[in-house]
């Protein structure tokens, strides 16, 4: 046997002879044939329509793109433990305020009770400044590091999406998180209040909501803003400058100067809020100038506090356009 017979021998399948040769025709080639249980057999016919003949395919639109990246964001805040964390701080109010009636005793020492249910209620959020700046850099300020840290970015951002609709989806998703908690947390202490007393004033309690949200709206774009110029993130570095470096700055300067004007800044909507419902001091640094703040002043709080928060959006989509997508080990 030459080469030629052992290589076609090897490597060309022989016909098995239980198995018929195909057909040919009479020019040798193979004949076409339909074989048993095919879908041609089945007389099925689909018009355009159910084939998706004419359809056209387009890009999501910029707001489809951000609702998608919000949703994407939301589903990973629901499996983090801190979330969970958070929650339950809120539902602290209810459960001290039953279980120990001495701290209640402690909070009306200070000022927090007496014949107005609103003092109640700022007694319960005591902390709620310092919550706004430790809430908003644990759920704001790392979310952008994570992205790029953990390769993700470099996935979802070279996909037809605007760089836009990533950025906003995901401030937006740590924004609402963050608002949800703090309006749970003020359910929890007026329904805790309406233990002790019949009415509460709706004017009043309004007003401090609209300043705590309006602070959530303000700290959470300044630690996503931070978090936009840092390679690791850090949810440490937003809170002590916003709780307490920058308020003891400003707390000095205005004991020099004598002008409070500055505590119309952001860093001090937590106490504005507490001081409308009749709060004498808060656990954060800025309760120092908490009786020599206009609280008559909310509408101007409001806007400074909304300008500020477009001010570092726009910084920080600023820094997340410029920012290399090359992936690196």
């Amino acid at each position: 046997m030459n080469l030629k017979s052992l290589i076609k021998a090897v490597f060309e399948p022989t016909i098995s002879e239980d198995r018929p040769a195909p057909e040919k025709d009479e020019d040798g080639k193979p004949l076409d044939r339909e074989e048993a249980g095919t879908w041609c057999e089945t007389g099925y016919s689909a018009t355009d329509e159910e084939a998706h003949r004419d359809v056209s395919y387009s890009i999501k639109s910029p707001l489809h793109q951000t609702l998608e990246v919000f949703m994407v964001q939301m589903k990973l805040f629901s499996k983090m433990k801190w979330t969970y964390i958070l929650l339950f701080t809120a539902l602290l109010i209810p459960i001290i305020a039953l279980a120990a009636p001495d701290f209640i005793e402690l909070m009306s020492t200070f000022g927090y009770g007496g014949d107005y249910s609103t003092t109640r209620i700022a007694g319960l959020l005591f902390f709620l400044p310092l919550m706004l700046g430790l809430m908003t850099s644990i759920m704001c300020g790392t979310q952008m590091p994570s992205e790029f840290k953990e390769r993700t970015a470099y996935m979802n951002i070279p996909l037809p999406m605007s760089r836009a609709s990533f950025f906003f989806g995901k401030y937006l998703a740590g924004f609402v998180m963050c608002l949800g908690i703090f309006m749970f947390a003020y359910s929890m202490a007026i329904a805790t209040a309406l233990k002790d007393y019949d009415t509460i004033f709706p004017d009043l309690v309004s007003s401090s909501m609209i300043l705590t949200m309006v602070g959530v709206l303000a700290y959470s774009a300044t630690a996503y803003c931070i978090g936009c110029f840092t390679k690791k993130g850090s949810s440490i570095f937003p809170f002590a400058l916003m709780s307490f470096i920058i308020p003891l700055i400003i707390v000095i300067v205005c004991s020099q100067t004598d002008n409070y004007s500055l505590t119309l800044l952001p860093m001090f909507l937590g106490e504005a809020a507490l001081g409308i419902l009749g709060g004498t001091m808060s656990g954060s640094a800025g309760m120092v100038v908490l009786s020599s703040m206009d609280l008559t002043a909310t509408w101007l709080m409001v806007a400074i506090g909304i300008a500020w928060t477009a001010a570092f959006l726009a910084l920080g989509y600023f820094r997340t356009l410029r920012r290399e997508m090359r992936c690196r080990n």
